[in-house]
């Protein structure tokens, strides 16, 4: 037994290093409050120092909100929210997805921005990937709604930014995003951490690895 469990690992391993990472770099920053992803909420300490986070090359919707400190002439510095915006869009060979945002600076950037939303999403050469956008104007920072129903709710309603497939997996209680790598649920590049020996680091880039670990998963009690 213990040898057909050795040659099973063994196999496993070998989809797992063989396989190509059909994986994208969601770029994070500091301003950026990722609330729900592909109807999946975020837990801030996944995603605490990392400067990204990988996902697969399908499409996806973020529930997202901007926060930043404004730092108003003569006046001591304000913290700003933006509202809840929803992106939707499909990662399909792009290597990475990042946010910019326009200049933050004071409150009347801000009332622009709240107005406008005027961000861009571009891919890892600066060009503006296509999007589709929605607002959700009832949620205000530090609410305790829940978000995820809020997304199912929304993604069931046919607006412009939803995805039904997105509402039917948050009811199921499944994640979107395939597998995830174990480089996807750790910091990217914090500064405290040390390198992965080659070996490891290319298992644990596998968009296979999550399957791989899931067949040790002890059953519930």
């Amino acid at each position: 037994m213990k040898v057909r469990m050795k040659a099973m690992m063994a196999a496993l391993l070998s989809v797992c290093l063989s396989a190509p990472a059909y994986a994208t770099s969601l770029k994070l920053s500091p301003e950026l409050d990722l609330l729900v992803i592909d109807g999946k909420k975020m837990s801030g300490a996944i995603l605490k120092g990392a400067d990204s986070l990988e996902v697969d090359a399908g499409q996806h919707q973020i529930l997202f909100q901007v926060s930043k400190i404004l730092h108003p002439a003569m006046m001591a510095p304000l913290t700003y929210h933006s509202p809840a915006m929803i992106v939707t869009f499909s990662a399909k060979g792009l290597r990475s997805v990042a946010f910019e945002l326009p200049p933050l600076d004071n409150e009347t950037d801000a009332a622009f921005f709240n107005k406008k939303l005027n961000y861009r999403i571009v891919d890892e050469n600066g060009q503006e990937i296509a999007t589709r956008r929605d607002v959700l104007r009832s949620v205000a920072n530090g609410n305790s709604v829940d978000l995820v129903k809020m997304m199912i709710r929304y993604n069931q309603s046919g607006l412009k930014a939803s995805v039904p497939d997105f509402a039917t997996l948050a009811q199921k209680g499944e994640s979107a995003v395939a597998p995830a790598s174990l480089s996807s649920l750790m910091p990217a590049s914090p500064a405290n951490a040390e390198p992965l020996p080659p070996f490891w680091a290319q298992l644990t880039a596998s968009p296979h690895f999550g399957r791989f670990i899931s067949w040790f998963t002890l059953p519930r009690a």
